[in-house]
């Protein structure tokens, strides 16, 4: 389950991104510079080996760290891309190219928007999408994509190898269809109503997506900047009142416990004007984690990593130590107030840096977020444990199971 968020304004475009899966799952941020291939050569996505492209684009790629595509991204261009699970009628391939697969496809072969969003759509007509996407559970489904630049802004929806497109201005997307007879084009060329074909209406219901949509929809109009982007990433839907002791799939910010098996596991922000600004929290809970930033072709540091850095996974690791001992508690305001008057004294410093400005600017993040877990996490063990027991119980499984597939290192 994920929400997409994308708009464009005058001089500068908007993308960001809750990628929410598995709670146990690391995904890391990972910098892939551009490079040459020679003919015929093979790559390997996640289930299928396919054509490799002559030249590919750097890009920074947000990606479950199982998985060869992604979650979320950026290439050296500014073309950005999220995808969605949706949900639709029929048997889904049980092999093919995933979702991510097909928008890492994208950021590695498209320089525009355009661009991009029609790599997908041959390669889904080509190959089909399809395989297991799920971390510790069979999860099978179809995909919608958000494809931005700094000037165009497409909806782009699946089912099967079927698609549709819409041009917008300003976007969210979630876990289901919405395009009826109103997009640009479809496959096979004729209009359609693709929701109403398409669309599974239990799967799509339960997965919260009409809830999580409404929210980030309604903050669209009011969204002017970096910081606006933040709080819309880590909104709570009004009745959840305890969100870290409560599981909730109908909250963009969203948080596994009981029932509720999807947690949202990394965070995004891209900002598009003469520079690449990107703002990643590298870890689970927007709401209780910080967005730091990193500058598009500087050398990959924390949160953003070479690829296949094992320090990657362990950068995760570490963060999702706070995220446990904060599970079932309130935090106080004074937590919230220091996170937001860090991220607030980023941005500033942020707007118009120059390369070696911003990297001394993304050493100093890692610093004080450093510092700020140091000082919460001692402070978070005076604080009672809430929450139902079957959300309790739900959690002490989870934690169980992590200590068993990979240690969890203290921040």
């Amino acid at each position: 389950m994920c929400d997409t968020i994308g708009l464009l304004t005058p001089g500068k475009a908007f993308f960001a991104k809750n990628s929410d899966r598995s709670p146990n799952e690391p995904q890391v941020a990972e910098y892939h510079p551009a490079a040459d291939h020679p003919p015929r050569e093979k790559l390997k996505a996640t289930y299928l080996s396919i054509e490799q492209a002559g030249h590919t684009h750097a890009l920074l790629l947000s990606r479950p760290a199982w998985m060869w595509g992604g979650e979320m991204g950026v290439n050296e261009f500014g073309v950005c891309i999220g995808n969605e699970a949706v949900f639709t009628r029929g048997k889904y391939a049980k092999t093919g190219l995933t979702g991510m697969d097909l928008l890492r496809l994208g950021l590695e072969r498209g320089s525009t928007a355009q661009e991009a969003r029609d790599v997908i759509i041959r390669l889904l007509e080509e190959h089909g999408q399809g395989g297991n996407c799920g971390f510790d559970h069979s999860f099978y489904y179809d995909n919608s994509f958000l494809i931005m630049d700094r000037e165009h802004l497409f909806v782009l929806e699946t089912a099967s190898r079927e698609w549709v497109y819409k041009q917008m201005e300003r976007a969210s997307i979630s876990n289901r269809l919405t395009i009826e007879t109103d997009g640009d084009a479809y496959s096979g060329g004729k209009s359609v109503n693709f929701k109403k074909t398409h669309l599974e209406p239990l799967y799509s219901h339960f997965s919260g997506s009409a809830a999580r949509l409404e929210q980030t929809g309604g903050c669209l109009p009011t969204i002017r900047n970096t910081a606006d982007l933040m709080k819309s990433l880590r909104v709570h839907r009004q009745d959840v009142k305890a969100p870290l002791a409560q599981g909730s799939v109908a909250s963009p910010c969203m948080h596994a416990g009981g029932v509720i098996g999807d947690n949202t596991t990394a965070s995004m922000i891209v900002e598009l004007d003469g520079q690449i600004r990107v703002w990643l929290t590298g870890s689970s809970s927007p709401c209780i984690s910080l967005f730091k930033p990193w500058l598009f072709g500087i050398s990959p540091f924390a949160p953003v990593f070479t690829a296949d850095d094992p320090a990657a996974q362990s950068y995760w690791l570490q963060r999702e130590s706070f995220h446990r001992l904060a599970i079932g508690r309130s935090l106080p305001g004074e937590f919230y107030a220091e996170r937001d008057s860090l991220e607030a004294g980023w941005i500033a410093l942020a707007e118009n840096s120059s390369e070696t400005d911003f990297l001394a600017l993304t050493h100093q993040a890692l610093a004080e977020e450093t510092a700020f877990y140091h000082h919460w996490s001692s402070k978070l063990l005076s604080l009672p444990v809430g929450g139902t027991r079957a959300f309790q119980r739900y959690w002490q499984r989870k934690n169980a199971a992590l200590e068993s597939e990979q240690k969890v290192v203290s921040v």
